[in-house]
């Protein structure tokens, strides 16, 4: 199989996977207990806390451990709201992670939320995030790359806004982390989660500026210094940070420049042997390891079934549920028609993937298109390729 679907999930790496096995084995202890077992526990999870801070720009003491990015928004959110209770009003992108609306759309009702538009390219405009800021405005939060698209905000330049403005500022960075350079400088929170960067899944961290408000989303125990209850999962945190340690290296080697020259080498592929091909957002402001694209004439979901297939993964830009396929979000709110938004998929790359694999994916993608296309004439129904 040929995996081009990094920004849903990543392969862990042999050396994370190594990192990780003892504390499966023989190194069991609870971080909370005081005796040698437990103590060298504790020594891995303060080891792993220096790795992720290291990778992100940030003190160990500034990450909390969660259990995914999504636990990571949440927080965030509650953080804020609890701060401060006279405040009951959010700024969002309009295409932010589910995370974030909906937690705040089931958990806080109460809440009034702006959701701010993006253009065409999948950006929001700074001129109309300061005017949503207002003095009821308990928390701002722009996301560093959409998963769906990869396009990147302009983060920064938002985070100095809402603090002009006295608002905190969070930034779910879950794409971003290990794919690009990313530092914590004008952030209040910033979400992270290892199965995006080659640890597994099960477990994410949010960074929390020193000094900035905070609420305990999970409420127990006294484990992360009293700031998320539960036992420590202290192989999959040992495992985020070697992951961490190795994006660092990766980025320290510029591997994003030939992430980005495989993916551009495989849209041009695929441009030269195909017409009727769409570029899904500004191409000047994206992760270099995503490709999103909108085909003609070819629904995205017969696409990702024939290319399975044959032994290519890749992912839709339309969420598929009980057999009714209904349009992206994303690509509804960049603009685009139902029909452009059915048809659109993401490819995304990782460090791990090599030439030759981005050749076969192209001539696997090229031979799938041409079929479908062939079963589905100009203006007739929709057909299942199979």
């Amino acid at each position: 199989m040929i995996y081009l679907d990094n920004n849903a999930t990543t392969r862990v790496l042999p050396e994370v996977l190594e990192a990780m096995l003892p504390y499966l084995r023989e190194e069991y202890g609870n971080p909370s207990t005081g005796y040698p077992l437990g103590r060298r526990a504790k020594a891995a999870v303060d080891r792993a806390r220096e790795q992720v801070a290291a990778l992100i720009g940030a003190a160990p003491g500034e990450i909390v451990f969660t259990g995914c990015g999504t636990e990571a928004d949440n927080t965030a959110i509650a953080s804020a709201l609890a701060a401060f209770p006279d405040r009951r009003h959010l700024v969002l992108s309009a295409v932010e992670h589910s995370a974030m609306v909906g937690f705040a759309k089931a958990v806080h009702p109460e809440v009034e939320l702006t959701e701010l538009p993006v253009d065409a390219g999948g950006r929001i405009d700074l001129d109309r995030f300061r005017a949503a800021l207002r003095p009821d405005t308990a928390l701002a939060s722009v996301m560093w790359a959409n998963n769906e698209t990869g396009i990147c905000q302009p983060v920064a330049e938002a985070a100095a806004l809402a603090h002009e403005a006295g608002v905190l500022f969070h930034t779910d960075a879950v794409n971003a982390v290990g794919k690009v350079p990313v530092t914590i400088a004008g952030f209040d929170y910033l979400s992270l989660s290892g199965h995006k960067f080659h640890a597994p899944k099960g477990v994410g961290a949010l960074f929390v500026r020193e000094g900035a408000p905070f609420r305990p989303l999970l409420v127990g125990g006294g484990q992360e210094g009293g700031r998320r209850a539960g036992t420590e999962a202290v192989a999959q945190i040992v495992a985020l940070g070697a992951a961490a340690e190795a994006a660092a290296v990766r980025l320290a080697n510029d591997c994003q420049h030939e992430t980005a020259r495989l993916r551009d080498r495989l849209q041009a592929a695929l441009s030269a042997a195909l017409d009727g091909l769409h570029l899904n957002g500004d191409p000047a402001h994206r992760l270099p390891n995503t490709l999103h694209l909108s085909i003609d004439r070819v629904p995205a979901g017969d696409l990702l079934l024939l290319a399975a297939e044959r032994g290519l993964a890749i992912a839709s830009g339309s969420a598929c549920s009980t057999g009714k396929r209904e349009p992206s979000r994303i690509m509804k709110a960049m603009g685009h028609s139902d029909e452009r938004a059915l048809s659109s998929i993401r490819i995304s790359l990782s460090s791990l993937n090599t030439e030759e694999e981005i050749d076969e994916a192209a001539r696997t993608l090229i031979a799938c298109i041409e079929k479908i296309r062939s079963l589905r004439p100009e203006g007739g129904p929709v057909v299942v390729a199979g």
